[in-house]
């Protein structure tokens, strides 16, 4: 326990320097997202492979660069959020088929559910990676958008174990998650929901150039912390899902007391994209 506060403390002094670093270089992101897919993609490509899997390593790598490179060029040439988004999606799709076609053509003995896990594993990483940096390279005031896609999911987890302690007595997942729990989803969901209302009422709204009114904005900004708090539930439960499929404890020991990277970013690599919805939608209301 000891371990899993010290590591938990300095994680979050990390995390708040890069905050700090996205507010005067945003391109400090593009640092953060390197860091964070780079070791996510080796515990994910070990997990597979504990698991009997053989995922296509440099395939994987080749389109997770790709989408980054893609992001870069459309920030470079000023092409807008909108533009470089689409490009992103048809390219990234075009790749994944490849990716479902190229190694059956190669290796007669390649297998299609190798192909498609690939195809997952990497877009499970590239996406939100894509997200984070989108958020603070597009947006005047991306940073604050990012601290809601970095830690919302945080607030959500923690104030669902504590509801759940105090309250819980009906499992949601018993097979994925046997200590998640109806009361705990509940309590994670409101309090994440209440974190955004004040969040965006009292410090976004004084920041960002908000066109619509106070509460009615608040309102909004507490119904989107209910899908934030879901979106980052649906992604601990998948990470543990594919924990359990593949006979593994943690994805690594990058936080020692935490596990791997992943085990500490699969809700925020839900949430990252949730942000970049209010990002975007901020630019109209």
């Amino acid at each position: 326990m000891k371990q899993r506060v010290i590591t938990g403390l300095i994680f979050l002094i990390v995390m708040l320097a890069f905050v700090v670093g996205f507010y005067f270089v945003p391109f400090v992101a593009v640092v953060l997202a390197l860091i964070v897919g780079t070791v996510s993609t080796i515990e994910i490509i070990k997990a597979l492979k504990s698991g009997g899997y053989k995922p296509s390593n440099v395939l994987m790598i080749i389109g997770e660069v790709m989408g980054l490179a893609v992001l870069l060029c459309g920030w470079f040439f000023n092409l807008g959020i909108f533009v470089t988004s689409t490009l992103f999606l048809l390219i990234m799709l075009m790749y994944c088929l490849g990716m479902a076609i190229f190694p059956q053509i190669a290796k007669p003995e390649a297998l299609l559910k190798d192909s498609v896990t690939s195809i997952a594993a990497m877009i499970y990483i590239a996406f939100p990676m894509y997200c984070l940096c989108a958020i603070a390279l597009f947006f005047e005031h991306g940073w604050l958008y990012l601290i809601v896609g970095l830690f919302a999911s945080w607030v959500s987890d923690t104030c669902a174990y504590f509801t759940g302690v105090l309250f819980g007595k009906h499992k949601i997942v018993p097979h994925i998650s046997p200590k998640k729990t109806w009361e705990g989803c509940i309590g994670g969901a409101f309090f994440c929901g209440v974190f955004l209302a004040l969040y965006f009422g009292f410090i976004v709204y004084m920041i960002d150039d908000i066109k619509l009114d106070r509460i009615p904005f608040m309102i909004i900004m507490f119904l989107f912390g209910l899908v934030i708090s879901a979106m980052s539930q649906i992604g601990d439960w998948l990470a543990s899902a594919i924990k359990r499929s593949v006979g593994i404890k943690d994805y690594g020991k990058f936080m020692p007391g935490h596990g791997g990277m992943l085990d500490r970013f699969d809700s925020v690599f839900f949430t990252l994209p949730i942000a970049l919805c209010i990002a975007v939608l901020s630019l109209y209301i």
